[in-house]
This record gives C-alpha cells, structure tokens and sequence, in this order.
C-alpha cells in the first residue's frame, strides 16, 4: 500500500480560500467531513481515513492548513491559532459548504473548535483527536517526554534531512519503527524550501494564549464533540477528561496502542469511531 493507493479516486486540486491558494484532496459525495492536520503538518496526515469516512456516503476533504504543505502563506505572517482557523472558514466558503463535520488532529483540532466557537452554524460535529490548545505551551514543555519530542520536531524542519523527518514522524507514533517511508519522502521534500522552515518557525513562535481551550471556553461548544486520543498520547488522560465535561454533549475515546497519530497508527479502529459518531450525530454511540 502506499499514499496513493489510499487516495484511489480522490480529487486534488487548489482552490482559492480568501485569496490563499489551498490544496485539497476530496473522495465521495454526500454531507462534507473537513479534515485538518496538526502544526508543522499537512493532509497525507489523513490518507488512511479519508476513503472510510467517504465511503456510507459523505463527502471527505482534506487540505494543507494556512503556510503548511503545498498551501500558500498568510499576508500578516502570525499564523495564530485565530489566523488559522480564519482560513478554514474561508475553505468552507470557497468549497460552498454551509456546514460540515470537521475532524482536527492537534493544532487542527484546536482551530476546528475554534471555528465552532466562531461560527456555530456552519459546523454539525467535532471530532477533536489529541488537540492542542488544552495547556498552556509553558505547561506542555514542563514534561520531558513532550519537550523531548517539541525539540525533535525543530530539528525537522530547521535542518530537513530524511533522518530527523523520520525521527520527528517517529515520535508520532507509539512503534517509531511504523514509519512509513513514503511519508518520510513527502514530508523531507515539504520542508525543503527557506519559506516553509520559516513558516514552521512562526507557528511555532505564534503567542495564542488568549485562544486556549479554558472550560469557559469549552463550554461555548454546542455541538457534538468527540475527543479522540491515544493510549500513550502527550496529553494527560485527566486533562482530556475536565475538558469533555466542561462541553455540553461530549464524549472521550482512547485508542490502544497509539500515540500522538492514531488516525495512522490505529486507522481501522479510529475510522470505525468516526463513522459511529459521524453516522449517528451524537456521543452516546461512543463507548471509552
């Protein structure tokens, strides 16, 4: 198998969302579930999902986040976390989807809330797998095994080698010997240009305090919401846990065996979740 084989049939094209060139990738037709990828990522995060979710019969979309991947940069250069999910309203206007699911995988996540918040009406369902945005960046780094792979991952992109791809996809993943090295190719080749280490640079330096993910704020999310996670995931399953009770009708599933991507890592188990949840528009059909 490889990425492609995984995408039989998708669409991939640019599309102009509020005057940023966006890369998308779409399979199937029906109500539209928006993927997005997490910081310093891009759409091949998804290639394992997408077919699955499209295939009861909705319309699956993946894209490359503002400055990520093959997408083009933002005018005001911050790439904040409101930033971020400004442009994923405009993908939906562009698209000419007056709502959809969306499914976010950590900084992804963190601006699919956001956008809920933002526009409720545009968005039916929340699929949130380990989201950032529910610690503060000072929190995260005081625990070694995060502040380990946050160093790994600088080393990916200041210095794009397939090694330190590798080590960086590696450090996703609970058997860092799973790496696919498709994947390792796609990604070295993404962070070769100046402009996109400098990209990767600023959303890292990106202040988004103010944005956090606090109970209050959860509280504002009125849709659907679930949070999918891994076994051996960064964030505490405690931390998980007090933001699921603070949003009205929400639920938490951990994945054996994962770490920070078990959409890749776990793709069988975590499409069966997201097509329950997708399927029946509520959390109950979700069991931890």
């Amino acid at each position: 198998m490889s990425l492609w084989t995984d995408l039989l049939g998708a669409e991939v094209r640019h599309i102009n969302a509020g005057g940023v060139p966006t890369r998308t990738i779409s399979l199937g037709s029906g109500p539209a579930v928006l993927f997005l990828h997490g910081r310093g990522g891009h759409l091949e995060t998804f290639t394992r999902n997408v077919a699955a979710v499209a295939a009861p019969g909705r319309r699956a979309i993946a894209i490359d986040l503002l400055g990520h991947g093959l997408t083009g940069r933002s005018t005001e250069g911050q790439y904040t976390i409101d930033e971020l999910a400004g442009h994923v309203r405009a993908v939906l206007d562009a698209l000419d989807l007056a709502e959809a699911d969306l499914v976010g995988q950590s900084l992804g996540a963190w601006a699919a809330a956001l956008t809920a918040l933002e526009a409720p009406d545009r968005v039916r369902r929340l699929a949130l797998i380990e989201p950032a945005g529910l610690q503060s960046e000072a929190e995260r780094l005081a625990d070694s095994t995060v502040r380990a792979a946050y160093q790994r991952g600088g080393r990916a992109y200041e210095e794009p080698t397939a090694d330190a791809v590798r080590a960086r996809l590696g450090g996703l993943l609970a058997d860092p010997a799973s790496v696919d090295e498709e994947l390792v190719e796609v990604r070295t080749r993404l962070y070769g240009p100046p402009e996109a280490r400098d990209v990767h640079r600023r959303v890292r330096a990106a202040d988004n305090t103010r944005w956090l993910l606090t109970q209050e704020r959860l509280a504002g999310l009125l849709v659907p919401t679930l949070f999918l996670r891994g076994e051996l995931g960064h964030t505490p399953l405690t931390v998980v846990e007090a933001a699921a009770r603070a949003v009205p009708d929400a639920a938490v599933a951990t994945v054996p065996g994962a770490k920070q991507w078990p959409q890749f890592e776990r793709p069988r188990q975590v499409n069966e979740l997201l097509n329950r949840f997708l399927g029946e528009g509520n959390t109950d059909v979700i069991l931890d």
